[in-house]
């Protein structure tokens, strides 16, 4: 009966540190501010029928467009809650994979597992990450795989494999991280019984790592091969290691990445980062996870493998959330494993245990501080495609033809609420079609960013104006780049075309007689 009594209460304390991220987040904010371009093209999968998913989820995992649809209720931006539940599901693994080490006694190991849990709760990197973007899911998916490992680690046990597998390769429906942590994770638990020479377990897990990688292709060529455009290359040109310029250009990058990144880790100063971090894979080695704590260690060289390899940015803030998030959580069982051992060398006691209790929580307090300033941030990219579109819906006459700018087509058919969208193939961006509405002739939308398409799309427009009447155009832009905005001006001026500038950026082009204003 206390067993379960207290086994009850610790869930208790689980379920409230979950929840607690509703205090760290803004929720209020995350509902009002309208989805931004990058968000855009997410959220309007809800509008287009399930079975096209895999083509118009593009480089987002094709679950997580899947998951969308249950958070999406009408036009609004509820869609922000399911990245918001992954940062509250992300506690969980983090405080089992702590509590769950070898530790001395329950106390040591509940303290661990807090600390683990507010590493997730306070680390910068989560903290900002409140817009439509499965990066919280990465951090929950290589955290849940850290504590699978250790799990299998803890009681070795064929189930305990499938487990392992079905994360690993399961979890690439909900994230790209799942396959590097998976990948990471068998490779150490096979390295770990080769050391051992256990070649039992080595077969076993050979074998589970031979089938996990198997399925792990199929799901990429299924759902993920198609978004791997050139384009999608140059866009992240920045975040490969410039290999093909030296060693000294190549650790001179990583350094600037590093210098660039590093608040939001949360840890402090490298000198002190660092000692946090390592102390956290020993402790996991000493209390008996080697392999866990190899396949954490292990996170990093890879990362910076594909990086070389220009496979995947480096320490870019969005899609190294997973990795800074379970860098923190490693640190976070390093402070837990420092103030076991302080409390070892005093020799236990009530003094030992104040003492160890002083440790941790002043680490609490330091998480705290680092993570003050980002606590109920405001960061989400603001750009007004929800008010421009409703605007025009409320005033635009019924022929009035709108122009909707390439940039802005995804974010103008979530948002616009007469008729149904549809999809039009499109090399030209990375999402490799645009979202149009064939039903309605009067909506358009440029083929391209280019002077070109934007000069055809506006000569499209004033052929639908019929002479004499008050017809305007309207003009919906948002998203833009300079070249774009370039673009835009030549095409006005060359056809000698004056928007006048309605609320929120929204223009229109008076086309009837002077009278009409």
């Amino acid at each position: 009966m206390s067993v379960r009594r207290r086994l009850t209460t610790e869930h208790l304390m689980v379920v409230l540190l979950c929840l607690l991220v509703l205090e760290f987040h803004d929720v209020g904010y995350l509902l009002r501010q309208p989805y931004w371009h990058d968000e855009a093209w997410v959220a309007v999968t809800t509008r287009f029928p399930v079975t096209q998913l895999p083509a118009v989820t593009s480089s987002t995992p094709i679950g997580w467009s899947l998951l969308l649809r249950l958070f999406t209720f009408g036009r609004s931006e509820s869609g922000r809650i399911l990245p918001l539940t992954f940062a509250a599901l992300a506690v969980i693994p983090a405080y089992w994979l702590a509590r769950r080490l070898d530790w001395r006694d329950t106390g040591a190991a509940i303290v661990a597992g807090a600390l683990a849990a507010a590493a997730v709760l306070l680390v910068p990197a989560m903290l900002v990450r409140d817009d439509l973007k499965q990066y919280t899911a990465d951090a929950f998916m290589t955290l849940a795989i850290l504590a699978a490992t250790a799990r299998l680690e803890r009681q070795w046990s064929r189930r305990g494999l499938v487990l392992l597998s079905v994360a690993a390769w399961g979890g690439m429906l909900l994230s790209d991280a799942a396959a590097f942590t998976g990948a990471a994770a068998l490779g150490a638990i096979c390295l770990v019984q080769l050391v051992r020479r256990d070649w039992g377990r080595l077969a076993e897990a050979a074998a589970t790592a031979a089938v996990t990688f198997l399925i792990g292709l199929g799901v990429f060529w299924l759902f993920d091969a198609r978004a791997l455009v050139p384009g999608l290359t140059w866009y992240w040109r920045n975040f490969y290691i410039p290999t093909r310029h030296g060693l000294a250009a190549s650790a001179n990058f990583v350094l600037h990445q590093f210098d660039l990144m590093h608040s939001y880790f949360g840890l402090g100063p490298a000198w002190l980062a660092i000692p946090l971090v390592l102390a956290g894979l020993v402790t996991i080695v000493r209390l008996g996870r080697p392999a866990t704590a190899v396949a954490a260690a292990a996170l990093w060289p890879e990362m910076l493998a594909l990086a070389a390899l220009r496979k995947y940015p480096l320490l870019d803030l969005r899609t190294s959330t997973f990795l800074v998030t379970a860098t923190a959580v490693i640190a976070a069982i390093g402070v837990a494993g420092i103030c076991a051992a302080v409390r070892a060398w005093l020799r236990g006691g009530q003094l030992a245990t104040a003492v160890a209790i002083t440790l941790a929580a002043v680490a609490l307090m330091a998480f705290g501080l680092a993570a003050g300033p980002y606590v109920r941030s405001h960061l989400i990219q603001f750009e007004p495609i929800r008010q421009q579109t409703q605007y025009v819906a409320a005033h635009a006459a019924p022929a009035d033809p709108i122009v909707v700018s390439a940039s802005s087509n995804w974010g103008f058919a979530y948002y616009w609420t007469k008729g149904t969208p549809a999809t039009r193939p499109d090399s030209g961006n990375l999402q490799l079609y645009q979202a149009v509405f064939p039903g309605q002739p009067r909506i358009i939308v440029p083929r391209q960013r280019d002077f070109a398409q934007i000069k055809a799309a506006m000569t499209q427009a004033l052929g639908m104006v019929k002479a004499g009447t008050c017809s305007r155009i309207w003009l919906i832009r948002t998203g833009e780049n300079a070249a774009e905005v370039a673009a835009w001006t030549d095409v006005l001026h060359g056809l000698r075309l004056t928007p006048r500038a309605g609320p929120n950026g929204v223009a229109y082009i008076q086309e009837g007689p002077a009278a009409c204003g």
